[in-house]
């Protein structure tokens, strides 16, 4: 076993959280994915410029010396003139900001009064302008874990990148519908103790930002960066780890290297790397420094007064939310729900559904489905109040719900299109009493038997799978034989 603190591992982590806000960050474009096709193309080429001290970033002049070309595709709805760098800023985004103090506060993170807007140079083509908005909102947090506390260095509200299409040699393509989207990022002091402690403080931290019922769903929505060092070694940057589960594999992996690479009397080099799927990290540029900052002149700064914070509601606490689900849900299922990127439509819906039908949905369910290679994440808040009123109205059974949603997965239809397109749609039990009786007159010998499993089979192949209660037909097909015995 590894002695983490011998080989003198340090880690921090980075998390950056997609929020779900109405608007974009500095602009009124709807802060969501499009469904519309492109209207139009825009080809740049990106330079660095200086930063606020005169110097240029090391990393931008990297990316920039690979000469390529960017292509970015625009949207009706969620696209304009800032994303595109031909307006400037609109004011900041008040309900971003008012997220990203709710974090803070239950961080117990110390608030800056004033917010400034920062210019950070990237030319990797993933933000059209050539620089990301940034500002600094808390710094000196603490997150509580079972290895002690973990400082929190700072809290800032940024926008997100434009999304990637396509790579073809030197030109690549993005698109700007996510492009300006309000991010969380959250950056802890290197105080990880060792690779299974970075995934606690990733998960904690997510967790946190999800109580506010305010993170967006799906896939990318939740981005981890791992600052990973050791004695002798260097600080690398580990960029785009989403899987929480591949965080101390890739720290493991990392460590090695480094290792392997002393052994060999090489002196590892700062850099920033990018990890891959079989949690391997490939080098991506060096590591960027404060060079690359500069100030956004063409924003307002904004004052926290006493009473703009005074009016930041809190949302319940881990310990809270587990004693409230206690109420609701089996034990076994409360902590899935607690670490399930959809908590906060949990808590809607289960006031108004069925409580364990809602979190089995949210967890089991679409978990199957993702795993099954299906984009749970195209679907929408909307479609899953259609998916539960359904049920409510008995025009599906709940067995139905995971094909209705593996074909609206898979066609992007509606829920009342997946409905008619599955054949799912609800039996009502007098239904249920014709079919039972017709399979009674087909196999009389069956019944005399009174071979209940035989006989649902045979009743389930009569397109009754998926559309009433398994247990309604057992207790039905067993009703039906009690009155056939007493005749």
């Amino acid at each position: 076993m590894t002695d983490y603190q011998k080989i003198g591992f340090k880690a921090g982590i980075e998390v950056h959280n997609r929020l779900q806000t109405k608007h974009k960050l500095f602009c009124n474009c709807l802060a969501k994915f499009s469904e519309s096709k492109p209207i139009g193309i825009i080809k740049r080429k990106l330079r660095p410029v200086a930063g606020e001290m005169g110097q240029v970033d090391v990393a931008a002049v990297y990316e920039y010396l690979k000469d390529r070309t960017f292509y970015y595709e625009v949207f009706p709805e969620t696209t304009c003139l800032v994303e595109t760098d031909c307006e400037p800023p609109h004011e900041l985004n008040k309900e971003a900001l008012e997220i990203v103090l709710q974090v803070a506060l239950l961080l117990k993170a110390k608030i800056v009064e004033e917010v400034h807007i920062m210019r950070k140079t990237i030319t990797d083509g993933s933000c059209c302008s050539g620089f990301q908005r940034t500002a600094l909102i808390a710094t000196g947090g603490i997150l509580e874990t079972s290895q002690g506390p973990v400082r929190i260095a700072n809290i800032c509200l940024e926008e997100e990148s434009a999304g990637i299409v396509d790579k073809n040699n030197n030109e690549v393509t993005y698109r700007l519908d996510r492009s300006g989207i309000p991010l969380i990022e959250i950056g802890t002091a290197p105080d990880i103790k060792d690779p299974e402690h970075a995934r606690e403080v990733a998960e904690k931290l997510g967790m946190i930002i999800r109580s506010t019922g305010k993170s967006q769903h799906g896939i990318g929505v939740t981005r981890q960066d791992v600052n990973v060092s050791i004695a002798k070694g260097a600080r690398i940057e580990i960029k785009g780890v989403q899987e929480l589960d591949m965080i101390p594999q890739i720290i493991e992996n990392e460590i090695k290297r480094q290792q392997e690479l002393i052994a060999k009397g090489k002196k590892p080099k700062d850099e920033t790397r990018v990890a891959k799927e079989d949690g391997a990290t490939e080098y991506a540029r060096p590591l960027p420094g404060g060079e690359r900052m500069y100030p956004e002149c063409d924003s307002i700064t904004f004052i926290i007064t006493k009473d703009f914070l005074s009016k930041i509601k809190t949302s319940e606490t881990w310990e809270e939310k587990t004693k409230k689900f206690s109420k609701i849900l089996p034990k076994e299922m409360i902590e899935q729900v607690l670490r399930s990127e959809y908590l906060d439509l949990f808590e809607k819906f289960s006031k108004e559904f069925d409580p364990v039908l809602v979190a089995n949905t949210f967890t089991s369910i679409i978990k199957d489905l993702r795993r099954r290679g299906f984009e749970t994440e195209i679907l929408t808040e909307e479609q899953f109040d259609e998916l539960f009123l359904s049920v409510n109205k008995k025009l599906i059974s709940k067995e139905a719900i995971p094909n209705i949603l593996e074909i609206a997965c898979r066609d992007k239809i509606s829920i009342k299109e997946a409905i008619e397109k599955s054949g799912l749609r609800a039996l009502d039990e007098e239904q249920l009493r014709k079919i039972i009786k017709k399979i009674f007159e087909k196999y009389p010998d069956l019944v005399k038997e009174k071979r209940v499993s035989a006989l649902m089979g045979e009743i389930m192949k009569e397109n009754v799978r998926g559309r009433i209660s398994g247990n309604i037909v057992h207790k039905m097909i067993t009703e039906e034989i009690n009155k056939y015995s007493e005749e």
